[in-house]
């Protein structure tokens, strides 16, 4: 069987369930959704495409909303789709179902993995306990899903909190998005270094006399924020002295690689 795997990760969460997928698959190729225009048809009889993102605001991140409705996809394919999140009771699945349908496909497997939450404008990322075992957990969850992919079980979409989810996705990520990131402040930690615009999946943070600027088009990953090795950017007062959060198996340089790279 010919498996696809495309991936969207900012902290390493949905980059280390596409590995743990692929690891159980041996024909499996991890392809990132950024920069990925997929303009050729992709699968068919015969192969299967996986879709693995997080959950943002009860939704679809817009980066991976914008890849599935520009992608060519054929008809008969075997699709699978994994939501990675801290745990929200959330339509992601049913929303990208939904856009595969319009294509004259569907997910036929489709569930959510429980990861470190870390959106930490409004939160702070678990306890490093936790952490390890949230990521030990979906692990074993990620092993058991992979051979039901691989035997084409049916899991299909069970769409949730359909209205609820279309409105948080909506006001709480969409609108007034132009203008979200310029909340981000630069403290004199910054050393210049530049990885935050080397993360950034948009290309949306230039380095101007080495400091970070936003150009208006964040995808409010925060990727910028958790990868930063000095600390050195913050969103308003709301991040002062919270904890960073990648995941501890991936490396700042398999995220800057899946920036249009192959993994």
């Amino acid at each position: 069987m010919d498996t696809r795997i495309f991936c969207f990760s900012s902290t390493g969460n949905s980059l280390q369930i596409a590995r743990d997928v692929a690891k159980e698959m041996n024909t499996s190729v991890i392809l990132p959704m950024v920069g990925n225009e997929a303009h050729k048809p992709v699968g068919g009889t015969g192969e299967t495409i996986g879709f693995i993102y997080p959950v943002y605001f009860n939704g679809l991140p817009r980066l991976v909303k914008h890849f599935i409705e520009r992608l060519n996809i054929n008809p008969d394919t075997y699709c699978f789709a994994l939501a990675t999140s801290g745990g929200t009771r959330s339509n992601s699945l049913g929303m990208l179902d939904s856009i595969l349908i319009s294509k004259g496909v569907h997910l036929s497997f489709a569930d959510e993995i429980i990861m470190p939450g870390n959106y930490i404008i409004t939160h702070n990322p678990p306890h490093r306990v936790q952490v390890e075992k949230q990521i030990a957990e979906a692990s074993i969850k990620t092993k058991k899903i992979a051979k039901d992919i691989l035997n084409y079980e049916l899991h299909p979409v069970k769409p949730k909190v359909k209205l609820w989810s279309k409105i948080v996705n909506y006001s709480f990520l969409y609108r007034n998005i132009n203008k979200w990131d310029e909340r981000f402040i630069v403290t004199p930690k910054c050393v210049g270094c530049g990885l935050c615009a080397k993360v950034c999946p948009v290309k949306n943070i230039m380095i101007e006399n080495q400091r970070p600027s936003w150009q208006h088009n964040c995808e409010r990953c925060l990727a910028c924020i958790h990868w930063c090795p000095c600390k050195a950017i913050e969103y308003g007062k709301n991040t002062i002295s919270r904890t960073r959060y990648h995941n501890p198996n991936i490396r700042v340089e398999d995220i800057i690689n899946s920036r249009g790279g192959v993994e």
